[in-house]
């Protein structure tokens, strides 16, 4: 029989209209019917398939990308591309440097095909990272043709102005205006970079370049936001890509929030673009723009609101209203969930409602206490809350919105009565009330106090410690540091804030004291109000810090009355000869996941 089928196979490639060859298929044509399809093959020699990665850092979550690696040698792509953030950064310390880019180098060699390599702000932000990465690299921006594609790798760091302010400088235009005349002919232009200039203000000549690309066909790739979201202008497809490995808070595809690589099958009609996330695979339509100008009105519109429960005595029982907000023309399904907490208990007074369009109800949760214990020791408990908008034009998705509530202590803020210089000097405050849990650890501790007269917000801190670490090649954040947070919204919006874009509607700052000769280091001090002023200097012991924040700003934020402020005070400890570097919050991180609603809020009155 294994005979007669080997005859029979030999046989047909010299019977006319009895075979066909399909490139390198070979098949005996059957009579009658034919268990497939057809025998064109998609195989065409023109095709090619190749991966590309994405943010990797800002906010690094070991392993993810080494995952993505050894995924990537699954699929076996003919080459790899990138869109920056590829170590953590931000630093002039060389050794640091090269110890990232030796341990990132360590797992692209591990990869079965080429790599290409394109900066992002945390690969490139100051001139001995830029300086580095030439040494290591080469050029920051590039370009090749493969089977008549042009791919184009750009440097959105190329003025090193760091996140969300990436560039295409004057140089690097003639480049590319340079490239593109001569590779007119090409069937298709690819562009990798890492910041999506498109969305950005200020960034140079990055609209010119869109001009030289409107009459050509051409895809751009990009990373940085950690939300993926897909865009149609300029006569062509524009991505900005999710993480792989990078912060998120993963909570799902369709709201642009997953670890992939995206895998690009390049035809004669341009590129298909498959995300293979590492649990699953979804296409390019994941989450477009539309899906995420549908979210953001949902997120704009504030549809979940709670007011928090404070209390100047012990906590026995306490009632919390969660204000739920339909402003859509379609009916808004919403289930209400309460976690398991070891101190709190939650009664609501509805799980499961439906919010008609332009309309608003109240849930009530009322807590009550496991146990007894100091209001400061409450954690409270998680309420889930999801929401689903039901009509034909609204996206088919549940929108998930996640608090922390508990008892509050309420904080009030006293008028300063005694004449304060900012001179690192804390004697003329007395007592410092509030204190930072370090959790039990010994070499660290810090107390502060907060207070206001006609003209500022005052904050007064003394942090105790045994070793100060300051370096100033390194990023205030990256040493022992003491950071404020101030909100000033008015009260319904400011007890729910989590912090987004690193607290850009807040007044933040990071500071690393004056210490051995080096001045002190603030990272933030461009974001800074006008007027505001500080002095932050190492004492026998540790160190201090005084800051004076206008009150005229703060009123302003507020609509011209100040009635209340939310703040947090957050330090963070280095030593000597140890990378771990802990940080310690006087409240929960507004933006982590033990954020509680209204933390941190003093009342003027």
């Amino acid at each position: 029989m294994k005979n007669l089928l080997l005859t029979s196979i030999l046989l047909f490639l010299s019977l006319s209209g009895f075979c066909q060859n399909q490139d390198d298929l070979k098949i005996e044509v059957l009579k009658g019917a034919k268990p497939w399809t057809s025998l064109k093959l998609n195989n065409d020699s023109d095709r090619f398939q190749f991966a590309v990665v994405t943010d990797r850092t800002g906010g690094l979550r070991p392993g993810v990308f080494k995952e993505g690696v050894q995924k990537l040698n699954l699929l076996q792509p003919e080459f790899v591309m990138s869109v920056g953030d590829l170590i953590p950064g931000y630093t002039e310390d060389v050794n640091q440097l090269n110890k990232e880019w030796d341990e990132f180098n360590g797992m692209v060699q591990q990869l079965e095909m080429p790599f290409f390599y394109v900066p992002g702000n945390h690969d490139i932000t100051n001139q001995v990272m830029e300086n580095l990465w030439k040494e290591k690299f080469g050029a920051t921006y590039y370009h090749f043709v493969y089977k008549d594609v042009l791919f184009m790798c750009l440097n959105t760091e190329d003025q090193k102005r760091g996140a969300g302010r990436g560039t295409v400088s004057k140089d690097q235009y003639k480049y590319i205006k340079k490239t593109l005349e001569e590779n007119q002919e090409v069937k298709w232009t690819l562009i990798f970079m890492h910041q999506p200039l498109w969305i950005q203000e200020d960034t140079k000549k990055w609209n010119d370049v869109e001009e030289l690309l409107a009459d050509r066909k051409h895809t751009v790739f990009s990373g940085h936001y950690h939300r993926y979201t897909k865009y149609e202008r300029n006569n062509g497809k524009y991505f900005v890509l999710a993480t792989t490995g990078g912060g998120t808070s993963l909570r799902g595809a369709k709201l642009g929030e997953f670890d992939h690589v995206a895998w690009i099958t390049m035809t004669e009609d341009g590129p298909i673009i498959a995300n293979l996330e590492l649990g699953g695979i979804w296409d390019e339509n994941v989450s477009t723009e539309e899906t995420r100008a549908f979210l953001n009105s949902v997120w704009d519109s504030q549809p979940l609101k709670m007011e928090p429960f404070y209390t100047e005595r012990d906590f026995t029982e306490g009632t919390v209203k969660i204000r739920v907000t339909n402003d859509k023309d379609v009916p808004m399904e919403v289930s209400i969930d309460d976690k398991f907490s070891w101190d709190t208990k939650c009664d609501l007074s509805e799980a499961k409602l439906i919010v008609q369009p332009n309309d608003v109800k109240i849930v009530e949760a009322v807590l009550s206490p496991k146990k007894q214990k100091a209001i400061e020791d409450y954690d409270g408990v998680t309420i889930k809350i999801e929401a689903k908008f039901v009509g034909e034009n609204t996206p088919d998705m549940v929108i998930p919105f996640t608090a922390k509530i508990a008892p509050e202590k309420k904080n009030l803020l006293k008028e300063i009565d005694f004449n304060l210089n900012l001179d690192g000097d804390l004697r003329e405050w007395g007592e410092l009330p509030y204190h930072i849990n370090t959790e039990n650890n010994k070499d660290i501790s810090a107390a502060f106090n907060i207070g206001y007269d006609e003209q500022y917000l005052y904050i007064g801190a003394q942090v105790t410690d045994d070793d100060i670490q300051i370096d100033t090649a390194m990023a205030a954040w990256q040493q022992d540091y003491i950071a404020f947070i101030v909100n000033a919204h008015p009260f319904t919006k400011s007890v729910m804030d989590r912090g987004e874009g690193w607290f850009k509607e807040s007044v933040f700052e990071t500071i690393s004291p004056a210490y051995n000769g080096l001045p002190a280091n603030a990272f933030y001090k461009d974001r800074m109000p006008t007027g505001a002023k500080w002095e932050c200097k190492a004492m026998k012991g540790g160190y201090v810090l005084e800051a004076a924040i206008p009150l005229e700003y703060l009123k302003e934020e507020q609509g011209g009355t100040l009635e209340t402020i939310r703040f947090n005070l957050a330090l963070q400890d280095r030593d000597k000869g140890e990378e771990k570097r802990p940080r310690f919050n006087w409240m929960p991180n507004w933006r982590g996941k033990n954020n509680r609603v209204g933390s941190g809020m003093f009342f003027l009155k």
